[in-house]
């Protein structure tokens, strides 16, 4: 199966927040020409089948959910876990932001727990799968985190990559792909470029600083299934850097 182009609604969340701008959103990325999502950043009090409809209608897929670890995991695992079943995802995604993990010891506590809760998202028939943010990048023991706990955790567990957070902790994204080729299904794209004051804004894809088609090349060779355009913050209109993103990636052989 060749990879896929999909959109990941994190980038526009203030777009998501009544069920008219949820619908209106939808219908304007399908207008765009993206066929797949992931969902993120609807508000709990939005009704799953408001969300069913609104996709039905733009014709679009949800691939996969993300929800963050306070709120999905700990809080109220079972309505995250409801609304992926709901929408038909196939992958339910945690953003682990337990943020005093500064030790093996730690380290090791968190993953029992994390993967406890992770078989309650197994037994709903979904696969799990960790996006670690870039806090998880940093190294413990000379290794980054994320390789501490993809070690911890069952060879199940899947890893969604957001290769922006290898690029900002120097870590070759493409090691990444060819040492857990198999054990990462999704994909995040999120490009950036510096400002004059020596921070970093975020950029449609092609516009920042980054040469996006070697990663392609590594997501097909480790058999990633579906990569999404992410930016969630914009210098121009939201859908107009959408649109930027997918007209890049098609050009680039996606």
């Amino acid at each position: 199966m060749s990879v896929k182009m999909g959109f990941q609604l994190s980038s526009v969340t203030s777009f998501l927040d009544t069920p008219a701008h949820l619908r209106n959103t939808f219908l304007r990325l399908a207008e765009i020409g993206y066929r797949y999502v992931q969902l993120q950043g609807i508000p709990t009090d939005i009704q799953d089948n408001i969300i069913v409809e609104a996709l039905a209608e733009a014709k679009l897929n949800c691939v996969a959910t993300q929800e963050n670890y306070s709120f999905g995991f700990v809080e109220n695992p079972e309505q995250g876990i409801a609304r992926a079943v709901a929408v038909g995802a196939k992958y339910l995604c945690c953003s682990p932001k337990p943020q005093d993990v500064d030790s093996i010891e730690i380290l090791e506590q968190f993953a029992k727990n994390f993967d406890a809760m992770a078989e309650k998202v197994r037994a709903a028939g979904l696969i799990f799968t960790f996006h670690p943010i870039r806090l998880y990048f940093r190294k413990i023991n000379g290794l980054p985190i994320y390789e501490h706990l993809l070690e911890m955790l069952p060879k199940d567990t899947q890893f969604t990559f957001c290769v922006n957070a290898a690029f900002n902790s120097e870590i070759d994204p493409i090691k990444i792909f060819e040492k857990y080729a198999g054990r990462i299904d999704l994909v995040h794209f999120k490009d950036d470029a510096p400002t004059p004051d020596g921070s970093k804004h975020l950029m449609p894809l092609g516009q920042g600083t980054h040469d996006w088609a070697p990663i392609l090349l590594a997501c097909k060779e480790a058999k990633v299934k579906y990569i999404f355009a992410e930016q969630e913050r914009w210098l121009k209109d939201a859908f107009d850097c959408a649109k930027d993103s997918f007209e890049y990636l098609k050009k680039i052989g996606l």
